[in-house]
């Protein structure tokens, strides 16, 4: 049964690229409390798809399986960022008879968009998704290797070389930083990509202003912030044409 998202009339975007982001719960099957599993990851994978929507929206196709496609690249690395602070609080029981945090790993998957008739969306969406799947895959097996940190959860798989090897660098030390976070650096960095002032995120955290300043900038919340902010503005699609010369 194929659980790819179908795509409406028409194409999926008009021009730029096609980003499709999968991703599965790390070691799923260690809890042992499947219905609070599924059920926390639809709430984790809701509140991604109301922040940054997707071209078709984030959903769970099959157990602790999800996709989402998204029409930018900035637009799905955020989403991506976002994944990987849903599941924050989410700690369940396993079969070790202790109580362990849900981490979910990624797989993205960038085409270049369908333009006009002659590239189908159905074929755009379809190179996407097995590209996603290629990379989730990547990302379950290369943390298993002394050649590769163990704090890798992301990865991108792309025609173009060189847009995936940038694309993967960027993950591959999002990860290494998100690994160093602790709770309330993480607290930060959400309440960063929500837009909420510092002093919000401070009251939040029970602490003062200069200590929220100060800590997003030396723990690493506002770099992963501003690095997600960087490719957003250089990924944007133009909606209006260059001024003529």
């Amino acid at each position: 049964m194929s659980h790819e998202p179908t795509p409406p009339g028409g194409p999926v975007s008009a021009g730029g690229s096609l980003v499709v982001v999968t991703g599965d719960v790390v070691t799923s099957r260690r809890f042992v409390d499947l219905e609070g599993l599924l059920a926390g990851l639809e709430d984790a994978l809701a509140g991604v798809e109301a922040a940054e929507p997707g071209v078709h929206a984030l959903r769970r196709t099959e157990r602790d399986v999800f996709l989402g496609v998204y029409g930018d690249l900035g637009v799905a690395l955020t989403a991506a960022l976002r994944l990987r602070l849903a599941t924050d609080g989410l700690v369940l029981p396993t079969v070790d008879g202790v109580d362990e945090p849900v981490e979910l790993r990624l797989g993205i998957g960038v085409v270049a968009g369908p333009e006009g008739t002659d590239s189908p969306a159905s074929s755009a969406l379809r190179a996407a998704t097995e590209r996603a799947r290629q990379a989730l895959a990547a990302a379950e097996r290369l943390p298993m290797s002394r050649t590769w940190p163990d704090s890798l959860r992301s990865r991108c798989a792309a025609a173009d070389p060189t847009l995936a090897a940038a694309v993967n660098a960027h993950l591959l030390l999002q990860d290494q930083l998100l690994a160093r976070l602790d709770a309330r650096d993480r607290r930060a960095l959400l309440g960063l990509l929500d837009g909420e002032r510092q002093v919000d995120i401070a009251a939040a955290l029970g602490v003062t202003q200069p200590a929220i300043a100060r800590r997003i900038r030396v723990r690493g919340s506002l770099a992963l912030h501003r690095a997600v902010e960087e490719l957003r503005l250089a990924t944007r699609p133009s909606d209006t044409a260059p001024p003529a010369i």
